[in-house]
């Protein structure tokens, strides 16, 4: 079944609401918002504002998503991860609109041996991952119409990503070396664990997740996991981009946040309803680079 009606998406210039705004548009009347229209931490604003558009769907792709960030930005971290969703929920619920939100693998620990499934009990290690699960409760509490879709390791053509870092890295190694200069091998952390996911495969996830009704929570990643080591090798393989790259441990590389050793996800929930549309993380990966390489490496 075809997704149409009336919907609003916030977040509407990152990079997952972007491919959102501009999926759904064709065939839906779509409003998109972000900051500088709605300031979700604001109740007042946010429920005249839902009044207003009257959404028959609202996808809450807004997010404080700087991990290191959240770690000295507590405060903000939790006004707009838990208490904008909570009032983008009284508003959905209000109207009669059920929300998707988008929330993270960072709500695990990240030392379990396996992907987590979503019965695994979230035990977030950082500000960034909690703040995201408190989002998650707080609508939760509220009201019964909400997709909670859990994503990771997300890429995509706009804004700041993994795979846009590591071909200009990747760029700038080459015309070094070119120019006769000292190059430097790039160093990439190869003990976290993760799944890759490009924006187009959340977007097609959440089309046939609407799609289905269906509610509750999700895990909604590419299939397979990868280091980000590993992630990088087949980012340059990918784009036949002869480039020096090593491994590195997490500790050779620290951050303010810490981050989990393996926060893969397995989509179980989706495959137990038929409902499962993520391909293998390097088949989306390939698509991407197809799409938008030239673009992204010139």
């Amino acid at each position: 079944m075809a997704l149409t009606g009336r919907i609003l998406i916030t977040g509407s210039k990152g990079q997952l609401g972007r491919d959102l705004v501009a999926t759904l548009s064709p065939r839906c009347e779509v409003t998109g918002v972000d900051i500088e229209e709605l300031d979700i931490r604001r109740r007042d604003t946010v429920l005249e504002a839902v009044r207003m558009i009257r959404p028959q769907i609202l996808i809450h792709a807004a997010a404080y998503t700087d991990v290191d960030g959240c770690e000295s930005n507590r405060a903000l971290a939790f006004d707009v991860n838990a208490e904008g969703t909570r009032n983008l929920a009284l508003a959905c619920r209000e109207v009669g609109a059920p929300m998707v939100y988008y929330s993270t693998d960072y709500v695990f620990r990240g030392d379990k041996d396996s992907p987590y499934v979503e019965e695994d009990l979230p035990d977030p290690k950082t500000i960034y991952g909690a703040s995201k699960l408190a989002g998650e409760r707080a609508a939760s509490e509220i009201f019964d119409e909400l997709v909670i879709l859990r994503i990771a390791w997300v890429y995509g053509y706009h804004g700041k990503n993994f795979v846009k870092t590591m071909l200009r890295l990747g760029r700038e190694q080459a015309e070094a070396s070119r120019a006769g200069r000292d190059v430097r091998p790039l160093k990439v952390v190869d003990d976290q664990v993760g799944n890759p996911t490009w924006t187009m495969e959340i977007v097609r996830q959440t089309e046939t997740v609407l799609s289905h009704r269906l509610r509750g929570i999700f895990h909604a990643t590419s299939e397979g996991e990868v280091s980000w080591y590993g992630f990088a090798r087949k980012i340059f393989e990918t784009v036949r981009m002869d480039v020096q790259v090593v491994p590195c441990t997490t500790a050779e590389y620290p951050r303010p946040a810490p981050r989990p050793a393996r926060s893969s996800l397995e989509n179980t929930r989706l495959k137990q309803v038929g409902a499962n549309v993520m391909r293998p993380w390097a088949d989306a990966l390939a698509d991407f680079i197809t799409a938008f390489g030239k673009d992204l490496i010139e």
